[in-house]
């Protein structure tokens, strides 16, 4: 055989075991995580300060007046306390409100203390969230034996208050969740000045989100979920307003083949009906019944049937702000999406 073929032959060997040295090396190279993505959202609404965001659906969540934190999986929570535990990496949402006549000079002593805890601090960056001027503290931590954190602290100014949001994750995970924490600061909403001389216990002219495994739905955002016996229905979920005469229910139970037409004529029979009619309930047919609950208070029964279940909408009012009740459960009605 002629020596440069001999030659050439050897070089294209090597050529190929040098390639496929170089390819198993990035192979066996460190994982990126893959980009998460926003899936089904959960609300949380603060009880006293009354700000909400939302945070994905099956996440932890550990929360009190003025504080609180979601994470993705069980233990997270201790990885943040204790970085060199052997806690799983994990991310986190969080959101602590600071009372404060010095808002700005708290978030700046807020920054400062987290310099002087060895955590790396970028350049902050100007930003609108809820309407509001923010700043993004970006930051990172290394904590020794390849432990990285990284995330950012968004502050959120007022008169009486510091909002400091945080969001971050271990190892890649602040990168991976990118999209998930833009979403969660997108829904971040500050509770809305109270109108004068308006009667707080009217509903709310602020809506907020409800879920459950049947529908979606909104609500005036000072109704809040009540316990109920569910007894032999299927499903129950109540909301209860300010003024505890007044509440939003809603029962699934099984329609046993029955018309929407059979399923309201075998019920209407029950009550004493003061008056009645037809409505739409997320594209559905739909049909009301109306009486009177106490000499104080108005119900309204809605009936719709989907997918072989009875949806009943119970609506409770007092009778004399019956304009204003109507008016929001309109809106609970309309906002109602099947799954």
């Amino acid at each position: 055989m002629n020596a440069s073929v001999k030659i050439y032959g050897l070089l294209g060997r090597v050529s190929g075991i040098l390639l496929l040295g170089l390819f198993l090396i990035g192979c066996g190279g460190e994982k990126k995580t893959p980009p998460v993505p926003v899936g089904q959202m959960q609300e949380y609404r603060d009880p006293g300060y009354g700000f909400h965001i939302s945070y994905p659906q099956g996440w932890l969540t550990s929360a009190e007046v003025g504080h609180a934190q979601f994470f993705n999986q069980p233990d997270v929570d201790k990885k943040f306390l204790d970085p060199t535990g052997a806690y799983p990496n994990g991310v986190i949402i969080e959101v602590s409100v600071i009372k404060t006549e010095t808002a700005a000079q708290d978030r700046k002593q807020r920054v400062d203390e987290m310099v002087r805890n060895n955590f790396v601090v970028g350049k902050e960056e100007g930003a609108n969230v809820a309407g509001m001027q923010a700043y993004r503290q970006p930051y990172s931590a290394n904590w020794g034996s390849g432990i990285k954190e990284a995330g950012e602290h968004i502050y959120i100014q007022t008169d009486t208050l510091l909002y400091d949001i945080r969001m971050a994750g271990f190892s890649d995970l602040s990168d991976a969740y990118k999209d998930v924490f833009t979403a969660s600061l997108n829904s971040f909403q500050l509770p809305r000045a109270a109108t004068p001389g308006r009667d707080e216990t009217l509903p709310s002219e602020e809506f907020t989100s409800g879920d459950n495994r049947y529908f979606g739905f909104q609500y005036p955002a000072n109704f809040e979920f009540a316990s109920s016996d569910k007894g032999s229905y299927e499903f129950v979920q109540q909301l209860r307003g300010a003024n505890k005469s007044t509440s939003i229910r809603f029962d699934i139970f099984d329609a046993k083949g029955l018309t929407l037409e059979k399923v309201f004529d075998q019920n209407k029979g029950k009550y004493k009906a003061t008056s009645s009619g037809k409505a739409t309930v997320s594209g559905e047919p739909a049909q009301w019944l109306q009486y009177s609950a106490t000499k104080d208070v108005d119900r309204r029964f809605y009936f719709v049937v989907h997918n072989g279940k009875v949806l009943r909408i119970t609506n409770d009012w007092v009778k004399a702000q019956k304009d204003d009740y109507l008016a929001a459960y309109e809106k609970v009605l309309s906002s109602i999406k099947f799954k």
